[in-house]
């Protein structure tokens, strides 16, 4: 049971939870609001963060490709 219970994913088990996002993305939107990013800029780190946020917060899985039978069999 202790092996079960060490697992578990915590606040610290990522710098990248939900308030740390939250806060940075703020930021970064705070910027943009003062002009001090332009639009292009603004987007493309916006979404790094997100990529970063989801990737450090879920387990995605490989998806299975479809094995098409070519030879009729």
């Amino acid at each position: 049971m202790a092996i079960r219970d060490s697992t578990g994913l915590d606040a610290s088990a990522s710098r990248y939870d939900a308030e740390h996002a939250e806060t940075v993305i703020a930021e970064l939107e705070a910027q943009y609001a003062a002009g001090e990013i332009e639009r292009h800029a603004y987007l493309e780190k916006k979404r790094g963060l997100v990529r970063l946020f989801l990737k450090a917060t879920t387990q995605p899985k490989k998806r299975r490709r479809n094995v098409e039978n070519y030879d009729g069999d």
